[in-house]
């Protein structure tokens, strides 16, 4: 049978023990035509085990550096409240030094409308990233909080 095949690449086939293979070895005879041979692509073991100890190797790094922390806390003014018509208090947390700090103090009614607006009359010190509280007596002059006020607002302004 041999003495008459001729496989695609025009030479003779050789028989493997089971089928009739071309001489490059990329088809086989089925005994009407040459079938093409699908190989398995072989798994490169040598990559797969490259890859998983880079993955384990990144795991133990992550894990065994502590990471940044990155600061979530809140800069400028929080827990405002009003105590009286002539007294508030809040925090305020700056993002940098300041030595000549003054506020400006807005006050809003429950629907939002502004209602009167303080400046403050003396100067502040901060220190950067540093929480302080501050009581502020409102009014000298004789003038208070607006009756209908129930927030505020605080807007710093840094001299320096």
């Amino acid at each position: 049978m041999s003495d008459q095949l001729i496989d695609p690449s025009g030479r003779r086939p050789r028989f493997d023990g089971a089928a009739w293979v071309s001489q490059d070895g990329n088809y086989w005879w089925n005994g009407t035509a040459w079938q093409p041979i699908v190989r398995r692509r072989q798994v490169p073991w040598g990559v797969v085990v490259g890859v998983v100890a880079i993955i384990v190797a990144t795991a133990f790094v992550v894990h065994s550096f502590p990471r940044q922390l990155f600061d979530t806390s809140t800069y400028g003014a929080t827990n405002a409240q009003i105590d009286s018509f002539g007294l508030i208090e809040f925090d305020y947390r700056a993002h940098d030094n300041c030595n000549n700090l003054t506020f400006i103090y807005t006050f809003y009614n429950p629907q939002g409308i502004k209602v009167s607006e303080f400046q403050d009359q003396q100067s502040k010190q901060v220190t950067a990233g540093q929480t302080q509280h501050f009581a502020i007596a409102i009014g000298n002059g004789g003038q208070q909080i607006d009756s209908s006020a129930t927030r505020f607002t605080v807007t710093p302004t840094c001299h320096d």
